[in-house]
């Protein structure tokens, strides 16, 4: 199963286009184990079917060479991937022609 990591609107406000990631207790992006594991978390922290419907649950899309850490589908433009863990964003060139990039999917 892949990894999953929860993005919402910025402060939960849904015309807000920008994207605030659920942070672990040393504020670093939480990264699940899936995205039922990640909704029965949230769900236990008091968090709502229909708050959940209006946040993202982005799955890895390979492994990080540098770091080994999962991938995730990068938010910002023009990026491909994003790993959270050694706080970098990849084009999709980059993952194609670099050994440091190797997403299972291109």
């Amino acid at each position: 199963m892949s990894k999953v990591v929860v993005c919402r609107p910025v402060d939960g406000i849904t015309i807000n286009s920008e994207m605030e990631f659920l942070l672990d207790d040393e504020d670093c992006v939480r990264i699940f184990d899936n995205v039922e594991d990640a909704k029965k978390i949230l769900s236990d922290a008091g968090c709502t079917d229909e708050e959940m419907e209006h946040m993202k649950f982005l799955e890895s899309c390979g492994v990080c060479a540098r770091c080994k850490s999962p991938l995730f589908p990068s938010l910002l433009p023009g990026y491909k991937y994003q790993c959270f863990t050694c706080d970098e964003d990849f084009y999709s060139f980059e993952a194609m022609k670099s050994e440091e990039v190797k997403p299972d999917e291109l």
